[in-house]
């Protein structure tokens, strides 16, 4: 087991060292990556303009075709550079490499944490075949070639709630800690778990979570103690606008130019007074009623995301799954079939929308997948509610 696992890896880094000398792309990676290693090697501020000048002769120097985002600053708050600083000790193209690894195993991690808490009993080449499926369907390949974090900070969430359900509740405070740097895409998520937790008594959760806070800030400024300054000093330089607030939502009202702006706020109040009622109405559950909450809560997280993207849909993977497990329980052989042809479409159809011809370099422009598809999975959650809450608990399920 062990050298097939050496062998999968050392396989998906090469599969990854592959498409970037290949294919351009925006690396998000690059700037964190220098700004850590402007920080620990130059002793310079890692919001300084070095940090963009590190980033480039690097991409430079490397057989990747990429090129740095738009904005070529270091914009995040220090203590979420904890994610980056031991790659930054590393040259650029070994540790660009690894990072597609790491990610490569979070988008995984995502997949078979789902699978093990909606309760879908399926094999283990049924969970290899539905990490392939949301690891190569577009969005995952776009997320892993831009290096970006979500499916790692997501991953961290879901295994948040599963040490939550198994009564380890100093560990899930602590991992939710290591969240809070990414707040735009876990603040909604975080406020439910800990209101649930406060509603429980579950003091342990809030008293490792606000530990962790905590401490990661005071090790910040011990190490560290302009870097609030200096990050306030690049947010205000980047004179942000309302414009900033993109959630997919308004990407939705926008298929109707000429009710875009009421249409728009009439989506949100509707999202955001669901999200409320899920909010309330999840505080004293738990087991499987609280798994369907929290999993349609990853759905109006994602809808309501100020800054929307493809980036943020393993949000969506969760409820999905779930999806699929009832449809396959309840419709027998016809439910598997389908389970298995909508993952099939999913993986499949996304390349087929954009006729194979994708610029990694832009932005996803395909609404059917970044609004459609979320619907969809909404209205499936819908569908399988009474399954979900009210039929008893099988005997094989843990939650």
């Amino acid at each position: 087991m062990i050298v097939l696992i050496l062998v999968g890896a050392v396989a998906l880094g090469s599969a990854g060292f592959w498409m970037m000398s290949r294919l351009p792309f925006t690396d998000h990676f690059a700037l964190p990556w220098a700004a850590g290693r402007a920080w620990l090697l130059g002793g310079e501020s890692p919001y300084g303009a070095t940090v963009a000048t590190i980033a480039s002769n690097a991409i430079d120097g490397s057989p990747f075709l990429a090129v740095l985002p738009e904005s070529q600053v270091y914009a995040n708050p220090l203590p979420s550079l904890v994610f980056y600083l031991p790659f930054s000790l590393m040259p650029y193209t070994v540790a660009r490499t690894i990072w597609v690894l790491w990610l490569v195993i979070s988008v995984g991690f995502i997949v078979f944490m789902s699978i093990n808490l909606s309760g879908w009993k399926i094999s283990l080449p049924g969970k290899l075949f539905v990490s392939l499926v949301v690891l190569l369907w577009l969005p995952g390949v776009d997320v892993i070639m831009g290096g970006h974090l979500s499916p790692v900070i997501i991953a961290l969430l879901l295994f948040s709630i599963y040490m939550v359900l198994t009564g380890q509740d100093t560990t899930a405070g602590f991992i939710l800690a290591l969240t809070f740097n990414s707040f735009l895409t876990t603040g909604l998520v975080l406020l439910l778990i800990l209101v649930w937790a406060i509603s429980r008594k579950r003091w342990s959760i809030l008293a490792s979570y606000f530990s962790g806070l905590v401490f990661l800030i005071l090790i910040a400024f011990l190490i560290y103690p302009s870097w609030f300054t200096e990050w306030a000093s690049v947010l205000l330089n980047m004179n942000i606008s309302w414009e900033w607030f993109q959630s997919p939502l308004m990407a939705l009202s926008a298929l109707l130019p000429g009710i875009a702006e009421p249409f728009a706020i009439l989506l949100h109040g509707i999202f955001g007074i669901y999200a409320l009622v899920l909010l309330i109405t999840t505080v004293s559950q738990s087991g499987r009623v609280f798994i369907y909450k929290i999993f349609s809560f990853f759905l109006i997280t994602y809808l309501l995301h100020a800054q929307g993207s493809t980036v943020y849909l393993f949000y969506i993977v969760p409820a999905f799954l779930l999806m699929m497990r009832y449809m396959a329980e309840r419709w027998k052989r016809l439910g598997y079939l389908l389970s298995w042809v909508f993952l099939t479409l999913i993986g499949v159809g996304s390349w087929l929308l954009t006729s194979f011809e994708v610029d990694f370099t832009q932005p996803l422009e395909m609404p059917l997948i970044y609004v459609g598809f979320p619907l969809f999975v909404i209205f499936g959650m819908v569908y399988i509610r009474w399954w979900a809450l009210k039929i008893p608990k099988l005997p094989y399920e843990t939650f």
